[in-house]
């Protein structure tokens, strides 16, 4: 059985998803708040999403870490491993 997620009038007439709706209420939570940064650095599309997982990569490599090599899946709406 395959699973599918229903949208709901208000989603398919504003043409935006749960997931869009969920950044833009993430990101009212204050800059430093650990649970906004990494929900916002795994499932995140705009800008400041992607900020910080750019952050992420400069403090990896700055501490010797490897980077990560992340890409957006369209399928699943979030972030996998490019390797």
């Amino acid at each position: 059985m395959k699973k599918k997620i229903r949208l709901s009038q208000a989603e398919l007439q504003s043409g935006s998803s749960r997931v869009d709706w969920a950044e833009g209420l993430i990101e009212q939570l204050p800059e430093d708040h650990d649970g906004r940064n990494s929900w916002l650095m795994n499932y995140g599309k705009k800008a400041k999403a992607q900020a910080i997982r750019d952050n992420d990569n400069k403090a990896r490599k700055d501490n010797g870490f490897t980077e990560r090599d992340l890409v957006w899946n369209k399928k699943t709406e979030c972030l996998c491993s490019a390797t």
